[in-house]
């Protein structure tokens, strides 16, 4: 009977241990299953507005990889005219455009954030070296938009 008790505690024991093991492999599926950032913010970097900065980057990435003119008007609502030519014709000339982004530093005050960042886009295939590019954002009801975008 001693046996039967240990088998029956053993069972118990592998069950637990199978369903932790289990569960520790669907959660590393699905943190797999999410796409790496393009935006990769330093470490500590305002925590409170980390998140809205990073999606707004994010979202001006997709935009410019998409070469989705209206996605770029919704980041960058002040887009002038020439902005938009300049755009439009920068994204009929790229087959392919991958962007990354290495935030350097965010600087927050008064509802508006300037990011320095270190870009590396590949073109049509070629990596461009990296560039420096700084963001200046307004923080508006619906969040973080693009007011200027220079070097």
């Amino acid at each position: 009977m001693r046996v039967g008790a240990v088998g029956k505690r053993g069972a118990r024991i592998a069950l637990c241990l199978w369903l932790l093991g289990a569960a520790a492999h669907a959660s590393a599926l699905s943190l797999a299953d999410d796409p790496p950032s393009a935006v990769t913010l330093p470490a500590g970097a305002l925590a409170a507005e980390a998140p809205g900065i990073r999606k707004i980057l994010e979202t001006y990435v997709h935009a410019v990889e998409a070469k989705d003119v209206e996605m770029f008007r919704v980041v960058k609502p002040n887009l002038s005219e020439e902005e938009e030519k300049r755009v439009r014709l920068a994204f009929k000339s790229i087959q392919t455009q991958t962007v990354k982004m290495n935030v350097l530093s965010v600087d927050v005050k008064d509802g508006k954030a300037t990011v320095k960042v270190a870009r590396r886009d590949t073109i049509n295939g070629s990596i461009v070296s990296s560039f420096p590019q700084t963001f200046q954002l307004a923080k508006e009801t619906a969040g973080w938009t693009i007011q200027d975008i220079g070097r």
